[in-house]
């Protein structure tokens, strides 16, 4: 099956994401990044895609995604429990970027160059390859992840760096909720069970990138939010235009 004909052109398809998924890649990986809310009547149909696309290897090409809830819908009748207004900044530094007029949900961030409707496929599979094809991407490895009560310490490497990749380019460590349900009350999805994969809950700088790198991380979960089913994401991502060279996961 082609890349750009599987099941991103439609979830109503249901055809099982795992078969494309049966060989191990040592591609870099792309970075999906969903800007969603638990108010907004749109966004199921992109967090299930999300969810499809959670942990799979298109053609090759490995796929990191993260669910960022912003806050800008809690004001029409449900607040959503995974919100912030960080995330909803970090949406419009993107849109300030792509040069849009406002911001929208669902929108989905490829790599951070990108931005696409979150619940249209097409554009999605698009958008994922044109971004595995860009140069520098790089591979990141994490390593000896163990938890302190409620911090999390691990090794992170970087190889093969080059100058110009390095230029303005930081390493990003995010912690996230394996996946989450809620039973919504009130809104726009109100009496709908949602389901969601890899909900960011802390995002942080882990250090700037001069060359080939190995270094510790350290990251704290907020206040309230268990470790039980959390995951471990590093990305590479250049501060003035946004790129992301390469992105790693982990289960902690």
């Amino acid at each position: 099956m082609n890349f750009r004909s599987f099941v991103f052109a439609g979830i109503a398809a249901a055809l099982p994401l795992a078969v494309l998924a049966q060989n191990a890649s040592t591609k870099p990986a792309v970075v999906a990044e969903l800007f969603t809310s638990e108010g907004c009547s749109s966004c199921p149909p992109a967090d299930a895609l999300l969810a499809q696309m959670d942990g799979k290897i298109f053609d090759g090409i490995p796929v990191v995604v993260l669910s960022e809830h912003v806050d800008y819908w809690n004001h029409d009748g449900w607040h959503d429990p995974f919100s912030s207004e960080t995330w909803t900044e970090r949406q419009n530094s993107y849109n300030m970027h792509f040069r849009l007029d406002s911001v929208y949900t669902p929108q989905m961030v490829i790599d951070g160059t990108q931005q696409v409707n979150g619940s249209d496929g097409s554009q999605v599979a698009h958008a994922i390859a044109t971004a595995a094809a860009q140069p520098g991407k790089l591979q990141i490895e994490i390593t000896d992840a163990a938890w302190s009560e409620d911090t999390l310490q691990a090794t992170v490497s970087v190889a093969d760096v080059s100058p110009q990749t390095a230029k303005g380019t930081s390493l990003y460590a995010v912690l996230a909720d394996d996946e989450d349900i809620s039973n919504v009350a009130r809104g726009e999805n109100s009496g709908h069970t949602l389901k969601h994969v890899s909900v960011v809950r802390v995002m942080q700088k882990v250090s700037s990138l001069h060359g080939p790198y190995s270094g510790p991380v350290q990251i704290r979960l907020p206040h309230g939010v268990a470790h039980h089913k959390v995951r471990l994401i590093v990305f590479a991502q250049r501060g003035p235009t946004g790129q992301i060279f390469g992105a790693a996961q982990r289960e902690v």
